[in-house]
């Protein structure tokens, strides 16, 4: 079906009217998620395509050099959202290096036919490539939003291509934007589904990094930032899953500061909290790779020890607590000597192992190793 071109183009540029006005009064409240920039994207777009409508009743100027900056600008506030969105700094002076090279390019060649078609496909084409490569660069882990913005490019990419394809064969008359054929039907129709496309991947981009962040402060203790209580005990247990699956040895081992108490009452909880920090801080540097390291609460930490046998998570505990005894907290000008008490459990999981009977050995090896005067670790009973 052919439809009337310059209808075509009208309707576009009102949904994408609609659709600006609405993310740019979102967009104000908050400039760093991307949807100030992606409003501004699609008003530039229908400002564009109002251009196109008006195809051969005003200047050429207008309806062709100034539209295809404005389409092109609109490309720019696309790319920049991408990195605004994750709060990085954006390509600004490469973003917008892009219409302002069309707009000399078009001014010189606004007497030609061909060479200015070809010039602003090309131009076009290559800030698609960009969006389609940053779009893969700032996907959110797991999600799915960077897909819809490089299908939302690629079909952008295919629109341009025919362009190119129908200007090459000898027809760029058949690419005027106020002839109506269905070559243009089809490029016009794939414009409408870019807007649409990559207006929706940023709002989706955007939501998906605001879950992501806070599902990431849900599972970070905000005080040393290592992994809070919830995420370390999710981590146990998809370790343990694998180490049954896979039929090797786990370990962990439950850390307690020794006389922390102490520590905050003589130097108050602002050095206590600094001691905390230092001491999460110390640990987590000197954890091999696949260790990991979790606040289980107050002054206590568990390790995760894959792959390693109860008599190496013990010589790897005491290795800790040396290093740890060896580089004291400062703060305020006072050295505070530190140490800990450790209950380590190591097995081969079997299948009626569970992550609590785990936590209820290496506690009760903890609270043996604290008897024992503190300082020390101690190996979980095996029975």
């Amino acid at each position: 079906m052919i439809a009337h071109t310059q209808t075509l183009f009208g309707a576009v540029a009102l949904v994408a009217v609609i659709m600006g006005s609405c993310l740019i009064l979102v967009g104000q409240l908050r400039h760093r998620d991307g949807m100030l920039t992606t409003g501004l994207g699609m008003l530039s777009h229908s400002l564009a395509y109002i251009g196109f409508t008006l195809f051969g009743q005003v200047s050429m100027w207008i309806t062709y050099v100034l539209a295809n900056v404005l389409l092109s600008t609109a490309l720019s506030f696309y790319t920049v959202s991408l990195p605004l969105i994750h709060a990085r700094r954006p390509p600004w002076r490469l973003a917008f290096a892009f219409p302002l090279l069309l707009g000399v390019l078009l001014s010189l060649l606004i007497d030609t036919q061909e060479p200015r078609q070809l010039v602003a496909c090309v131009l076009l084409f290559t800030q698609c490539l960009v969006i389609l490569h940053l779009s893969r660069l700032h996907a959110v882990a797991g999600g799915r939003a960077h897909r819809v913005l490089m299908i939302g490019a690629g079909i952008s990419l295919f629109g341009l291509g025919i362009r190119v394809v129908v200007i090459l064969s000898g027809a760029p008359t058949e690419m005027h934007y106020d002839v109506s054929n269905l070559k243009q039907t089809v490029s016009v129709a794939i414009g409408a589904a870019t807007i649409i496309m990559l207006s929706f991947g940023l709002v989706l981009l955007s939501r998906e990094r605001i879950e992501s962040e806070l599902r990431q402060t849900a599972l970070r203790d905000t005080l040393t930032g290592i992994p809070n209580r919830l995420a370390i005990l999710e981590q146990l247990a998809d370790e343990l899953e694998r180490a049954r699956r896979q039929r090797i040895p786990l370990s962990i081992a439950m850390l307690d500061l020794d006389h922390f108490k102490q520590i905050n009452d003589s130097y108050g909880h602002l050095i206590g909290d600094a001691v905390l920090m230092h001491c999460a801080d110390h640990l987590q540097q000197r954890l091999r790779r696949n260790d990991s390291i979790g606040r289980y609460g107050g002054e206590e930490f568990l390790l995760i020890l894959p792959g390693t046998d109860a008599s190496g998570a013990l010589e790897l505990v005491d290795q800790l607590r040396q290093s740890l005894t060896q580089h004291p907290a400062q703060g305020e000008g006072h050295v505070i000597a530190l140490s800990f008490s450790a209950g380590v459990h190591g097995l081969t999981p079997a299948e009626h192992d569970d992550v609590t009977s785990m936590l209820l050995k290496a506690d009760k090896a903890l609270y043996a190793a604290k008897h024992a005067g503190r300082n020390t670790q101690m190996l979980a009973a095996t029975s």
